[in-house]
């Protein structure tokens, strides 16, 4: 539904990345006195409020989680129209983009045979010009009864079936086993409830040697709707475990919003085996979260205060956090981008050194694993101990902590 009522307006599709809805904690946008300025300048495009991501998610049901992705693209839409922005020229960019997407999967799908669009919210005519210049017997799926009905009343103005677009969930692809050549979906998949069974289900459906082309965003947000959390490589590790080998994959900057995405294509080489993953630590319903505005940490050294993420700079910064009593799991969150350092993490005699530069911003967790459950009183510390070759600094811009 999400990605499908992105696109309600003209046809669109979403770019959501490092951005979060609920925190609102920014982005790189440019530089000044040669460092980098972390903007709220996209906020427009935000639902706003403090959303608590771990009461949200745990008292979803299926009903609720569907919902809340309705309400999610209404405020989006909604602060689109009050951003002062061209919005039929920013509708036209994003269209634009969203046919890229289609034509990059296309490389990979190939001509000829049945697709499958997973999450395809409200087509637009432009979309079925190029379904038939690749002899594509198209498929539909999403999970909202407005976009279905409108997606479909245009498929039949195109001469599609009607019996092709069907509602329904990520997780419940209960289609006929190997009938699919491809199956294409542009962030739709990270809205799943259920993402093993998801994954196993896209298996399930294709074609032995077909073809999937997805695009997610990675790392962490606070964002309900993305019960899951994961960087590039454990989005590929999923991938394959779910039985398929990667074909392509790339980080990228296809839509006007700040931030980039993932794509994937991947094919069909087996049914889906045991995984390396254990998803229960990706899921934010197993995790306290306490963002910039908790009392649990303190910091000292040189930083710089903003809504929600605090910059951390130079390499004499340390950030101290106060441990929950009895968690195994403290996860502090930074944004990695081109100024970050190598940070150590500390508590009780167990350190994880981790590099944070990156040449493309995004917000990950540094994980800790306790030796034994937290004491009263447990900190945890963490402070730069070096930098990559080819960062341009020591920093760390941390939002908030994770803790099971």
């Amino acid at each position: 539904m999400l990605h499908g009522a992105f696109k309600q307006h003209g046809g669109l599709q979403p770019r959501i990345t490092c951005i979060s809805y609920s925190l609102d904690w920014g982005v790189l946008l440019g530089a000044r006195r040669g460092k980098p300025v972390w903007s709220q300048s996209h906020d427009v495009f935000l639902q706003p409020g403090r959303a608590n991501m771990t009461a949200a998610l745990a008292s979803a049901s299926r009903d609720a989680f569907a919902a809340s992705q309705v309400e999610m693209t209404r405020s989006w839409y909604e602060n689109l129209l009050r951003s002062g922005r061209d919005v039929e020229a920013y509708i036209a960019q994003r269209r634009e983009a969203y046919l890229d997407r289609w034509r990059e999967a296309a490389r990979y799908i190939g001509r000829g045979g049945r697709v499958l669009d997973i999450g395809g919210g409200n087509l637009f005519a432009d979309q079925f010009a190029f379904y038939r210049s690749m002899n594509w017997d198209y498929w539909y799926a999403d999970i909202g009864a407005h976009e279905v009905d409108a997606s479909r009343a245009l498929g039949v103005s195109q001469g599609c079936d009607p019996a092709h677009f069907s509602q329904r969930f990520n997780h419940e692809l209960t289609y006929e086993p190997n009938a699919f050549d491809g199956v294409f979906s542009s962030h739709c998949i990270e809205h799943s409830m259920d993402l093993a069974l998801t994954l196993a289900q896209v298996n399930s459906l294709l074609k032995p040697g077909g073809n999937f082309v997805m695009s997610v965003p990675f790392g962490f947000d606070a964002q309900p709707n993305h019960p899951y959390f994961l960087t590039e490589t454990e989005w590929m590790v999923l991938l394959e475990d779910s039985g398929f080998a990667i074909r392509a994959w790339q980080v990228g900057s296809e839509y006007p919003e700040n931030g980039q995405d993932l794509m994937i294509a991947a094919r069909k080489i087996g049914a889906p085996g045991p995984l390396r993953l254990d998803l229960a630590r990706h899921h934010k319903t197993n995790f306290k979260f306490d963002d910039i505005h908790s009392s649990a940490f303190q910091i000292s050294g040189t930083r710089m205060d903003k809504e929600n993420h605090i910059i951390l700079d130079g390499a004499d910064w340390r950030l101290d956090i106060a441990v929950p009593e009895g968690v195994r799991e403290v996860a502090p969150v930074f944004i990695r981008h081109h100024w970050s350092g190598v940070v150590a993490v500390r508590s009780a005699g167990v350190v994880v050194m981790e590099d944070l530069f990156r040449p493309q911003a995004f917000t990950s967790p540094v994980r800790l694993v306790l030796a034994s459950p937290a004491a009263p009183g447990q900190r945890v510390e963490v402070s730069p101990v070096g930098r990559h070759p080819a960062s341009q600094g020591s920093q760390g811009v941390y939002v908030g902590c994770l803790s099971r």
